[in-house]
């Protein structure tokens, strides 16, 4: 069980009622890139552009961001989003 998991409070961190929204799937569908040709783009497991675009991530990776920013032209907050 992962410190992060819903029904945990690890290391004394608090508990928040909000949620990250993943939007990479989104970005790709509008600019007709398959996940399959991003990871050829970024040299990005396939694997790992697959869990950024179900949202199946634990913890972000700065460089994959900005690297998906960077290729995508687009902005940190296009990529991901936070819901209170």
């Amino acid at each position: 069980m992962s410190k992060f998991d819903a029904n945990t409070v690890g290391n004394n961190l608090i508990q928040v009622e909000g949620t990250i929204i993943f939007k990479l799937q989104d970005i790709l569908n509008k600019r007709n890139i398959t996940r399959y040709k991003l990871s050829k783009m970024t040299h990005i497991r396939y694997d790992t552009i697959c869990n950024y675009c179900k949202g199946d991530v634990t913890l972000l990776n700065i460089e994959y961001l900005k690297i998906f920013c960077s290729v995508l032209d687009c902005n940190v907050e296009d990529i991901i989003e936070y819901k209170n």
